[in-house]
């Protein structure tokens, strides 16, 4: 069966007040976050990606539920989860797979996927991983983040969310914070840091928070309990 496409989610100029929906999933699932990967890809390039509790490192301890996102730092790529349909996201963008279905990630789909563990290089005492791979054409620059929870089920908006969310942070009052932090992020893995983890974590938690608030304002008014 054909999984529905990705929902599309802009930043509006003006935030609206929480929703119920989103109140209720806030208040059950205890959430926490962390930014563990930044890569830098060059076409042709593809990979198959998808993240387990012992890939976060420290900061989870046995999360009942994974969430996984990219931001895209600068370039574009596609994203696509077994049979569904292909999405592209570019700078300015971040995609989340909510239900942390395996996925693939490249400028082309239809080039055999390297698995991404393969090429993550994790530097010594930082925890924080990074992937140069490519053929040398143009550049890609993503920022990987996860979330744990304690559960994510038990919560009709929660179950219902779309395999791929594609939250927009181009445009609105939240553009430029979110610019500017995924940056920042990236800059920090790079440089192998100490001590960014802690920092990065709360990162992946606004995202999501944002993000899943969009989704909810975009929801006819009967399914979001507004």
């Amino acid at each position: 069966m054909t999984c529905p496409p990705a929902v599309l989610l802009r930043t509006p100029e003006k935030s609206l007040a929480p929703m119920d929906a989103l109140s209720d999933v806030l208040r059950v699932v205890r959430l926490q976050g962390g930014v563990f990967l930044h890569a830098e890809f060059t076409a042709p390039w593809c990979v198959l990606s998808r993240i387990g509790p012992e890939d976060c490192g420290s900061l989870l301890e046995g999360p009942d539920h994974l969430v996984l996102y990219h931001y895209v730092v600068e370039g574009r790529l596609a994203a696509q989860i077994p049979n569904g349909n292909p999405v592209e996201i570019v700078a300015g963008e971040a995609v989340i797979f909510p239900h942390n279905h395996a996925h693939l990630l490249g400028s082309r789909l239809d080039l055999l996927p390297l698995p991404a563990k393969q090429l993550v290089h994790v530097s010594p005492g930082a925890g924080l991983g990074v992937i140069r791979y490519g053929g040398g054409g143009e550049r890609t620059r993503i920022v990987c983040g996860f979330l744990g929870s304690d559960r994510l089920g038990g919560n009709p908006l929660a179950e219902s969310l779309p395999p791929i969310l594609r939250f927009d942070a181009r445009d609105g009052s939240a553009a430029a914070w979110m610019r500017s932090s995924f940056e920042f992020a990236a800059d920090e893995i790079a440089a192998h840091r100490l001590g960014s983890e802690t920092v990065l974590a709360k990162l992946s938690e606004l995202l999501f928070v944002e993000a899943l608030r969009h989704y909810v304002e975009a929801l006819p008014e009967q399914e979001s309990g507004g």
